[in-house]
């Protein structure tokens, strides 16, 4: 283990000797320089240290989302991907990059087919090896660091594996998530090394090291390339494939992944704003200006206690939803109307069916420009992980990130100290539906899954970034995302009042309503607009930022997550 022998060192030292501070935790704050947002304290710590180091937003957010696949492994990882935004200072280019997963070449439409050509259970299909696409992460971060980093690379995955060699208490939340998964994670000698204590998940408060996971961090930190062009790329190969009891992957899999890099998608909102997101493989960034553009011509008011916002919200994600359904997919393999989709005249088209009654779901999809005919809607509902991550800097640049491993756990598949994701579980089950119309988003080899993922930044007409917002949660993030901006836009709530409020969302299904303590004052009027409210739990982790009218950055992260925001030092 020579060639890591500097790295080494540095892990062995104290947690100081690296800057890596222990500060007072805060769920929001100003600055008037940089501003960090992530959903855990120690991820926001570690940003913190590279922009002291001279690092920018983009390094700060790889070593944020580097020490991320360590204290919420239930959330994302190195074993999944992800997207971003970045925005450059130098010359204010807005780029999206698709770090998200793909299916093996042994993949096909009967993927997740049972011997009788019937879908597996859910469960059990997330459990087994086919759950698993080839693990993005690190070439996204890469690629970010090699077109918009400035500190070199070998120092981002420092700070989280100078923790996972010295430890880090165990949390509440990864404490629940543990918790609710422990019957499948004990079978694991490895992860019940690190997590349990006997055949009790240890603690919260209880150190947690992990140092099978600081070597691989030193590994990537020597040699990135190595997690797909070489031997770290063989060793992964050959525990997924040894999980299935066959060939799934083989290196080619591994070494031909590249991220793609795309000019970010933004629309017009109410004449005053730009958002920009990213475009397909995520649905996200084009059904939450969707749903945004069909909601802004239905309702012009500015009062959050009127419900008739959340009744336009409601009708709003409905429509949008059904198209994201039908048409979004791997644009690599799917003629993606995206133009047609966020046009101003099919959003006056779709905004025309809503009225004050009303519509039962499921809507049916429209048919915008550049649409093909004979699809069919997938409308299945993925589980809930994922985290955020927004930083502004002193120096104009900024990223919004939103990164998976898919589901809690991922795949629970376990090697090399980190998960697995379970991202082909994103695909359709079937490539056709009940009435035999085609599934934009069934398997293939090589395809990308569709994610609902939606990092988004925000433009004032001069072109002055404004605001940045993402969220974890699944299918309901497009609705996150979405209420969010509305709230900070619209209505002129602090970044910290939005992100607490609480969620609505109408996935073509019909309205869910977060459960809150107490009656909901707005569930009563939404039913007598002909709403068939479902109250449920809701787990977002928006990470907001907002420029105050004095200039300065005002930061928020989710109170139902462990979200810090710190400012830059």
């Amino acid at each position: 283990m020579a060639k890591y022998a500097i790295i080494s060192l540095l892990c062995l030292g104290s947690l100081t000797a690296l800057g890596f501070m222990i500060t007072k935790p805060s769920s929001m704050a100003a600055s008037n320089s940089s501003i960090i947002v992530t959903n855990n304290h120690w991820a926001s710590e570690a940003a913190s240290l590279i922009l002291s180091k001279g690092g920018n937003a983009i390094d700060a957010a790889i070593a944020a989302g580097f020490v991320l696949s360590l204290t919420e492994p239930g959330s994302s990882g190195i074993g999944g991907g992800g997207y971003a935004l970045t925005l450059t200072a130098s010359n204010r280019q807005k780029w999206a990059y698709d770090g998200r997963e793909t299916a093996p070449h042994t993949a096909s439409s009967a993927w997740f087919l049972d011997q009788n050509g019937r879908p597996l259970d859910f469960e059990q299909a997330v459990l087994s090896a086919k759950s698993v696409g080839v693990p993005a992460e690190v070439a996204l971060f890469y690629r970010l660091h090699k077109e918009r980093g400035k500190l070199p690379w070998n120092q981002l995955p420092l700070p989280a594996a100078l923790l996972a060699r010295r430890g880090f208490p165990i949390s509440p939340l990864l404490h629940q998530f543990l918790s609710d998964h422990a019957r499948i994670l004990i079978k694991n000698p490895d992860i019940k090394k690190i997590f349990f204590k006997g055949d009790r998940i240890k603690d919260v408060g209880s150190q947690i090291k992990n140092p099978v996971f600081a070597e691989t961090l030193m590994r990537i930190a020597e040699n990135p390339g190595d997690f797909y062009h070489g031997k770290l790329a063989d060793e992964i190969i050959a525990d997924i494939n040894h999980a299935a009891k066959s060939t799934l992957f083989n290196r080619q899999d591994f070494s031909d992944y590249q991220i793609r890099r795309y000019p970010a998608i933004c629309t017009d909102y109410r004449s005053r704003y730009r958002i920009c997101s990213v475009p397909p493989s995520s649905s996200g960034g084009i059904t939450v200006q969707e749903l945004l553009g069909i909601y802004a011509l239905r309702y012009q008011g500015h009062q959050y206690s009127n419900p008739e916002w959340m009744y336009y919200f409601l009708e709003a994600s409905k429509l949008a939803y059904a198209d994201r359904n039908q048409y979004l997919a791997d644009p690599a393999f799917e003629k993606q109307p995206v133009s047609g989709l966020l046009s101003k005249a099919y959003w006056r088209e779709r905004a025309s069916t809503i009225s004050l009654s009303a519509r039962a779901t499921p809507v049916a999809a429209g048919f915008p420009a550049g649409a093909r005919k004979g699809y069919g809607p997938d409308d299945s509902i993925k589980t809930p992980g994922t985290t955020s991550i927004a930083i502004a800097d002193s120096n104009g640049n900024a990223i919004s990130m939103t990164l998976t491993i898919e589901g809690p756990f991922g795949s629970h598949l376990f090697t090399h100290g980190f998960f697995l994701n379970n991202e082909l579980t994103d695909f359709s089950f079937t490539a056709t539906n009940k009435k035999g119309l085609r599934i934009a988003n069934a398997v293939a080899a090589g395809k990308r899954p569709r994610s609902s993922m939606a990092p988004v930044m925000v433009f004032k007409n001069n072109g002055q970034l404004y605001a940045l917002s993402g969220s974890p949660g699944g299918s309901e993030i497009i609705c996150y995302v979405a209420k969010n901006l509305i709230l900070m836009l619209d209505m002129n709530m602090s970044p910290a009042a939005a992100g607490a409020s609480p969620n609505l969302c109408a996935l073509n299904t019909a309205p869910v309503i977060e459960n809150t303590e107490g009656p909901f004052p707005a569930a009563s009027a939404l039913r007598a607009m002909g709403e068939q409210i479902v109250r449920e739990d809701m787990l977002s982790g928006v990470t907001n930022i907002l420029r105050s009218p004095g200039g300065a950055w005002l930061g928020a992260a989710d109170p139902r997550r462990e979200g810090v925001v710190l400012k830059g030092r």
